[in-house]
């Protein structure tokens, strides 16, 4: 038994054309995360400055693990965002695009604070 999808359940897993470029943006920019932790991972000490702006210089140390948190959060935003602009499909575009943006800044930010991490440690 051959089951095809109509036009209107098909639509839920397309996303608009215009909302593709910052969501391939989103997704490079998480693999760049993930690959700059792997790479430096193995290459660091122990201890590294994750927190290094906290008032305290003896807080800004933490175990090199939570260097995967950088690319962790920024593969849950990727995916939970993918998931509602595929939810909101039918909503005004211009919303869409804002939404779509928005989450590249955020991806932005992540990716420049670990790259500010790896810059401090090497």
């Amino acid at each position: 038994m051959k089951i095809s999808l109509s036009k209107k359940n098909k639509s839920f897993f397309v996303m608009p054309p215009l909302i593709k470029t910052p969501f391939l943006i989103v997704y490079l920019f998480t693999l760049i995360s993930a690959l700059t932790t792997l790479t430096f991972y193995f290459k660091t000490q122990p201890v590294v400055p994750i927190f290094y702006s906290l008032a305290e210089p003896t807080q800004h140390l933490a175990a090199k693990e939570w260097l995967f948190l950088f690319p962790l959060i920024s593969m849950i935003i990727s995916l939970l965002h993918t998931a509602l602009i595929r939810l909101l499909n039918k909503s005004e575009l211009l919303l869409l695009k804002l939404f779509a943006w928005t989450t590249v800044i955020i991806q932005t930010v992540l990716l420049l604070a670990l790259l500010r991490i790896v810059y401090i440690i090497s």
